[in-house]
């Protein structure tokens, strides 16, 4: 994650955004912010932008236990070392065709909203949220499919996928009207080594 704060004080993710998402929605200037700035901050949030904080008051401090976690098996996401990609789906029909969606370990959410990890984003036959999950285990080195939170279904070589079901090389999932196919970066001849 390449972590950029904009000139309005927004921080957001340069590798997934070109410019700030929440300028584009009208946001406020600093209205962010839930932000780790060393080791002895971690659990801690800075909370900035009431509308009667001036620019230069000093940020609240609160102590915070719902500090993100970060998975052991996700290749801690620590500023500067992404996580690396283990395989990508490709638009094979729908409007994406020809595009393709990196995959990390660990859950990836399909669906239309900017936050998904594959974002189908303006593709209303898709949910805006967790549609469905791609899913890459890493000490079994394999992929899975299961449904997400949405009411909508989803289909993996045309059969509804209801439990969570072993995707494989080239299987092709059916989200609304886009059609999306599986190319592991991951598989019987290579693995990303596992953290100790």
């Amino acid at each position: 994650m390449k972590s950029i704060r904009c000139s309005k004080g927004h921080f957001y993710d340069g590798d997934r955004y070109a410019s700030c998402p929440h300028c584009q929605d009208g946001g406020e200037p600093n209205n962010t912010v839930a932000f780790k700035q060393s080791d002895e901050d971690q659990g801690t949030t800075i909370v900035k932008g009431s509308d009667s904080e001036s620019e230069y008051d000093p940020p609240i401090i609160q102590n915070d236990d719902d500090a993100k976690t970060i998975s052991i098996l996700n290749y801690d996401q620590v500023e500067g070392t992404p996580k690396p990609t283990v395989g990508w789906l490709v638009c094979v029909k729908g409007r994406f065709e020809g595009k393709d969606f990196c995959l990390k370990s660990g859950s990836n959410f399909i669906g239309r909203d900017g936050d998904m990890d594959v974002c189908l984003a303006g593709e209303a036959s898709v949910s805006r949220k967790r549609h469905a999950i791609i899913i890459y285990e890493p000490r079994q080195n394999l992929f899975m499919v299961r449904p997400g939170d949405s009411r909508e279904l989803f289909y993996l070589k045309d059969e509804v996928v209801l439990e969570p079901k072993k995707i494989e090389k080239n299987d092709i999932i059916q989200v609304g009207t886009v059609s999306l196919m599986l190319v592991p970066c991951c598989d019987d001849k290579f693995t990303w080594p596992l953290p100790e």
